[in-house]
């Protein structure tokens, strides 16, 4: 992984919500790096600012200072044709089915159709049929989420805590997906609370701690990442 291509590089990356005395800091100085073909572990507590990282990167947020690189240029919105997302739920219709979802973003991108039923079968998804969205289980609807985030076949994939919900067979197929993505040559970032999981599927990993990066670096095949992350943790906590 050490001589792959930089996707994507952040540096002193900052969201403040509020201003004045008033204003909180959700991310202060983040800088980290994503390289090609590897799969990128953004790992900390609940309210630590992963959510809040992740936004910003995919431009729901707007970063207060600091900058995002992305292919070796500082970010702009066009770079979001080559980013690919799940952050939060995914933003599905529920009464259209797979193919109509997809549809409605191929028209919004100008894609070829071609491109639904591709990424349908990289899901898993080919035999869904009329059945709509609205009625497809927690595991069909991020599958369809990811079939969404890869339409525009990105560079870079975020996925924001993809697990959440599935049963084991279900993480498992997610697991074996997102390391097929690595395997192409996709840059993956994968925010989770799941160690275990990135602890399988995982590259690098990064610990963001109060709103800052605490740690970033490859993850060893025999790394106790529980360990790893309740260490810098509590670093963090006494510091």
């Amino acid at each position: 992984m050490a001589t792959s291509a930089i996707v994507l590089q952040t540096h002193g990356l900052t969201k403040r919500f509020g201003r004045g005395a008033s204003a909180q800091t959700a991310v202060e100085d983040v800088s980290l790096t994503v390289r090609a073909g590897a799969v990128y572990g953004l790992l900390g507590p609940n309210g630590a600012g992963k959510s809040t990282t992740l936004k910003m990167l995919t431009g729901m947020l707007r970063p207060t200072a600091g900058q995002i690189e992305f292919l070796g240029h500082p970010w702009r919105r066009e770079d979001l044709y080559q980013i690919g997302s799940l952050v939060e739920q995914p933003p599905l219709y529920p009464n259209l089915t797979a193919r109509e979802n997809l549809r409605v973003r191929t028209v919004a991108l100008g894609l070829p159709d071609e491109r639904i039923e591709e990424v349908l079968e990289v899901v898993g998804l080919t035999d869904t049929g009329r059945k709509r969205a609205g009625r497809f289980s927690l595991g069909m609807r991020q599958r369809l989420g990811i079939a969404l985030a890869l339409l525009c076949d990105p560079r870079l994939l975020i996925l924001d805590e993809p697990t959440n919900g599935l049963d084991p067979l279900g993480i498992e197929d997610l697991r074996d997906l997102i390391r097929g993505f690595a395997a192409r040559g996709v840059a993956v970032v994968v925010s989770s609370h799941i160690l275990s999981e990135v602890q399988q599927m995982a590259d690098a990993v990064g610990i963001i701690y109060q709103g800052r990066l605490a740690y970033q670096d490859v993850l060893r095949p025999d790394e106790d990442l529980e360990a790893l992350f309740m260490r810098v943790c509590r670093e963090g906590r006494a510091a």
